[in-house]
């Protein structure tokens, strides 16, 4: 029987439906990335062990009552390599292993075994949970409380599992197994150093058991590119064990340098059963907006507010947006009808001291430097 990481038909086990970033919030004042409601970030410090192979591998260590108290600490996100653990290694157009796909090498592929720990508060009793990894490379199994949870491969791509069945009141246990190889290594192959490990963010995060999971905004513009429609779907799930009737959905576009509300929308959603999802699509005109371009990046906020029969707040969310079209015509690039020409770069996410574990600062320093040489489109 074929493993998951040596498996190309498998890229994840009981992982959530890809999504926008949206983290939930009780009401607008709250609606900031910065101080979001119900999130626990989860870097920092986790027990860690590293082995070899998938064969010396702590196989029983997802249990619960698994003693790590001789395993090192390792700060996450990073890559193991640059903390001291196996060795970097740095390949052009070889891949790092004799290539057989979709196997991957048995004496030689390191293992990361991780442990957390996290406290939920007794208020996520009636709420969905769910854990969302950023990044971790190349692919690993996730357990929760000594249950297996799920599994995820796909080093660049978000994995998310809803743990809501998993997780108690008090304190609790991640753990996550991470395998330097697996089938997806042969679609990485390219001019890079290979890290492994959580390198991105870790948090988990709680939801009203009637939520929005996903929206998708759009724009598009008369002939004269002066006035435009924005166009907006966002997806309602219920998680309920029942159905639940006449919720509303408000939508605000919101111009947050003239503090001005460009327009507002609701829509009732009339029913949704048991564990159904449905998607509302809003359409809107809006008069001359300013546009986005590279050299004046104007963004508006889209606010969305789901309430309950009653008028309460159930959920807010919130959307940068800007007004874009790009376009192909006559062979030239367009972006709001004018034609661009790029100057473009191919950046990988690479830090000297702490390799594909970028920090914020790190990346605005690559920003300003490329602004500073007129650079426009990136491949990264």
């Amino acid at each position: 029987m074929m493993l998951e990481w040596e498996n190309p038909e498998i890229v994840g086990i009981n992982r959530e439906e890809p999504h926008c970033t949206f983290i939930p919030y009780f009401n607008l004042l709250t609606a900031d990335w910065e101080y979001p409601k119900d999130c626990i970030l989860l870097s920092g410090k986790w027990k860690f062990h590293l082995s070899k192979n998938p064969d010396e591998r702590p196989k029983d260590f997802y249990r619960e009552d698994f003693n790590d108290g001789e395993w090192d600490e390792i700060e996450v996100p990073s890559n193991w390599e640059m903390l001291g653990y196996d060795k970097p290694i740095y390949t052009n157009i070889v891949y790092p292993f004799d290539p057989d796909p979709p196997r991957v090498p048995k004496d030689y592929n390191p293992v990361g075994s991780y442990r957390k720990k996290f406290i939920a508060p007794e208020d996520w009793s009636d709420k969905e949970i769910f854990v969302h990894f950023e990044g971790v490379r190349s692919a690993f199994y996730l357990w929760v409380n000594g249950e297996r949870v799920g599994f995820s491969k796909g080093s660049c791509t978000p994995a998310e599992f809803n743990i809501t069945r998993f997780v108690k009141p008090g304190e609790n246990i991640l753990a996550v197994e991470v395998y330097k190889w697996s089938d997806g290594s042969y679609l990485e192959d390219q001019d890079m150093w290979w890290f492994a490990g959580i390198y991105r963010d870790v948090f988990v995060y709680a939801t009203p058991k009637v939520r929005m999971r996903d929206a998708f905004a759009w724009c598009d513009f008369d002939e004269d590119y002066k006035d435009a429609w924005l166009y907006l779907n966002v997806s309602v799930k219920n998680h309920l064990d029942e159905g639940i009737k006449n919720l509303l959905l408000e939508v605000s576009l919101i111009d947050p340098d003239k503090d001005t509300i460009v327009f507002k929308e609701s829509k009732v959603i009339k029913s949704i059963a048991s564990n159904e999802e449905i998607e509302v699509n809003f359409k809107e005109f809006v008069e001359n907006p300013e546009k986005w371009s590279a050299e004046t990046p104007k963004l508006y906020v889209l606010k969305l507010i789901l309430k309950d029969s009653d008028g309460n707040h159930i959920e807010t969310q919130r959307i940068n947006f800007g007004f874009r079209k790009i376009e192909i015509k006559n062979s030239k690039i367009l972006i709001n009808g004018v034609p661009i020409y790029i100057k473009g770069v191919n950046r990988h996410e690479f830090d000297p001291d702490r390799g594909h574990a970028i920090t914020v600062e790190r990346m605005i320093q690559d920003i300003k430097l490329m602004k500073r040489y007129n650079i426009n489109a990136v491949r990264t």
